[in-house]
């Protein structure tokens, strides 16, 4: 009974100009020692100020004006690649001559603020207009001729970048000690981090606010609408939503790390590596990326203290190892040359394959409702001690959970006459974000091949690979929205095993 269409009142010619200049040079300081310096100066255009309001009605409304250009992203490198020499004594045994290698370095990056955000901040007034055409009847396959003029609307949602946003910045560190043994050995270890700053991230200009009355009052009658309505709560009732597609995200990475390799001798090749790792952040994505948002949400629960939310980040991996290898099977090899027959059976077989294991992925408990009458989710529950909290009986782990909503619960929302969480309910809750990991993951993939020789330029390789060969299952995390009836349950499907063949001609 109604037709209503948005009308591009403007198209845009979205060109950005970038200049990229840079002056790097490798210095061999000593025969055993180089250094690597650079400087690189980035600068990225604003096109059309990424839609920052230009019209006084709008920029008294709290809407931000135009995205200034970012001038001051030099990006200094350093490295250096340094190996001992010693011949004898301790240092002789402990470093080698020319069989140790260490190497570190520094060096800051930049990105630029994408498109994506361009095209969002476009559909503000003055550039779209949606008409409403009322008690309509179907015309198709016609359409109904819709036209319109921008009408400023102070109550409607604006969606822009603040203009003092900045291109995202990374700083990059590692040092690393590298020793050859035997000429076929190298053991690894060293550390590598990373800070992030200036990351996209979503936040509220003119959030609603929730008092401590009005929490009372819908605790008293369970019904989330006894207290004045979401834009009569917010900080000016008098202007509609301001969602900001803002650059205060931030986020750290620290690991160390150890490997070792075998190169390929006696038929036989591996690598293996382990990382100890741990990556914090105040935010994970800011696009709303379902497998990454549904465990770690990408709006905070208070835009008021978004320092709040630094916590484990959803993609931290505590403890990662893996391992990769091929062997030569030398099945008959002695004397395999005297009969022909023989060694076409038993020679040419490889065998290879690789191992993963590690931790879980993070993710936050969420109500599943505005419980803290924001407007906005990533609401978070309260925490009780003292509460049952049952993992997985068979895993042992967060695959499953058991939380009672009624009596002795582990994460305490106010919930209503079915049993479930209800909106305006309670203020921020007291449990931090990612504050949970799901299910560890570990998997094995092996691989067959035969080689068989036809003529001396042509050959035949047949193979068989199985994909999680030991058919483990993993299912991820749980549903982790207390508003759910699935609350705690796993609704993943945990993989199978699977096996391909193949067969090639090389000639």
């Amino acid at each position: 009974t109604s037709y209503q269409q948005a009308l591009q009142t403007a198209s845009f010619d979205a060109r950005q100009n970038q200049v990229f200049v840079f002056a790097q040079d490798d210095i061999r300081v000593t025969p055993n020692l180089t250094l690597n310096l650079g400087l690189r100066y980035e600068r990225s255009g604003t096109p059309f100020g990424f839609f920052g309001a230009t019209d006084n009605q709008s920029l008294s409304a709290l809407v931000p004006g135009p995205v200034g250009k970012d001038k001051n992203n030099f990006g200094p490198g350093v490295g250096f690649a340094y190996s001992p020499r010693f011949s004898s004594g301790m240092l002789g045994t402990l470093f080698g001559d020319g069989k140790t290698a260490i190497r570190g370095g520094y060096r800051i990056t930049y990105d630029i603020l994408f498109y994506n955000i361009l095209t969002v901040n476009a559909s503000n007034f003055p550039r779209v207009v949606v008409p409403l055409l009322p008690n309509q009847f179907d015309v198709f396959p016609n359409r109904l001729p819709v036209s319109g003029q921008p009408v400023f609307n102070p109550l409607a949602t604006y969606v822009n970048t603040p203009d003092d946003a900045q291109n995202p910045m990374g700083q990059n560190f590692s040092l690393t000690i590298q020793r050859q043994f035997q000429n076929d050995y190298v053991l690894e270890f060293g550390y590598a981090g990373s800070r992030g700053t200036y990351g996209v991230n979503q936040l509220q200009a003119n959030p609603p606010i929730l008092t401590a009355a009005q929490i009372a009052t819908v605790q008293s009658t369970l019904n989330p609408a006894s207290i004045p309505n979401t834009q009569l709560r917010r900080v000016f009732p008098q202007f509609g939503p301001r969602v900001l597609i803002a650059t205060t995200a931030q986020s750290t990475y620290h690991a160390g790390f150890v490997s070792l390799t075998k190169r390929l001798m006696h038929g036989l090749q591996f690598t293996t590596a382990y990382t100890f790792s741990k990556n914090m952040s105040n935010n994970d994505e800011s696009l709303g990326v379902a497998a990454i948002t549904t465990g770690s949400p990408q709006i905070p629960q208070d835009f008021f203290n978004v320092d709040a939310e630094k916590s484990v980040s959803v993609f931290d991996r505590t403890h990662r190892f893996v391992a990769s290898w091929i062997y030569e099977i030398p099945w008959f090899k002695s004397g395999l040359a005297d009969n022909s027959i023989i060694k076409g059976i038993f020679s040419g077989w490889q065998l290879n394959g690789t191992f993963a294991a590690q931790s879980g992925q993070p993710f936050t408990i969420l109500t599943g409702v505005d419980t803290n009458g924001n407007g906005a989710g990533g609401d978070r529950a309260f925490f009780n001690p003292n509460g049952t909290f049952a993992k997985d009986p068979v895993t042992g782990d967060l695959r499953t959970f058991t939380n009672p909503l009624l009596t002795g619960r582990y994460f305490i929302p106010v919930v209503g006459t079915t049993g479930l969480p209800i909106a305006n309910s309670a203020g921020n809750g007291n449990l931090g974000r990612n504050t949970l990991r799901g299910q560890g993951f570990t998997n094995w993939d092996m691989g067959l091949i035969k080689r068989i020789k036809i003529v001396e330029a042509k050959e035949v390789l047949l193979r068989v690979d199985a994909f999680n060969i030991f058919n483990q299952k993993y299912f991820g995390n749980p549903v982790n929205n207390m508003a759910s009836p699935q609350f705690g349950t796993n609704l993943n499907d945990g993989g199978n095993r699977s096996l391909t063949l193949g067969a090639k001609l090389s000639f």
